[in-house]
């Protein structure tokens, strides 16, 4: 055997013994930390941040700014039904310790499967939304019509108890029973606008 053809034995030899030696996936899966937290100090639900669909939460509270919804990730199927049980189950426990929030009462839940005629989607939902006072109300059904028009096909949201027609109130603090849009509810949305740093004062 030449010298040569020993070497390129050799090289595979090598290469064959690293290969055997490489890390091999665990036999057994490994239990992952619960991604759960929760709304108004109730049972934590919330789902991993991740994935395509979007869901809104509310900002954190400050002082100085009103509240305002930011749209968050949910690994959800794009089904209006999954989107919104993702909503419903409020923040995620890294979401909680940003301050996030929701101003959706925990215990809401769908009565009917959701549909869509034309690009207006009806929800119909349990009545959980009387101990709401007008603020967290307003909040509330925004994070519903943004949540729910982020899905496609889906402009406006007639949203309903168990079936029956109400009244909600707008971002200009009206009310009405007509299929809402996310134009009802303007500057309710945080901007993704980064804040322009302030002009500094002439020095006298």
């Amino acid at each position: 055997m030449t010298r040569a053809r020993r070497l390129v034995l050799l090289a595979v030899l090598m290469a064959s013994v690293g290969s055997a030696c490489a890390i091999q996936p665990e036999s057994a899966p490994n239990d992952l930390p619960a991604e759960r937290s929760n709304v108004f100090g109730d049972p934590a639900t919330g789902d991993v941040a991740a994935g395509d669909n979007r869901i809104y939460l509310l900002t954190p509270a400050d002082d100085d700014q009103p509240e305002r919804l930011r749209s968050v990730l949910r690994d959800v199927p794009t089904e209006p039904a999954a989107v919104l049980e993702s909503l419903f189950a409020g923040p995620n426990r890294a979401e909680r310790e940003e301050g996030l929030d929701t101003a959706i009462p925990a215990d809401v839940g769908l009565t009917a499967p959701p549909r869509t005629v034309g690009q207006v989607l009806t929800i119909d939902v349990n009545d959980v939304f009387d101990a709401l006072n007008a603020d967290s109300l307003e909040l509330a059904v925004a994070q519903i019509v943004n949540t729910a028009t982020t899905i496609e096909g889906v402009r406006a949201v007639r949203l309903r108890i168990a079936g029956e027609t109400r009244v909600w109130p707008l971002g200009s603090g009206e009310l009405t029973d007509r299929p809402l849009t996310v134009y009802d509810y303007p500057g309710v949305v945080e901007s993704s606008q980064p804040a322009f740093p302030g002009i500094p004062s002439p020095r006298g």
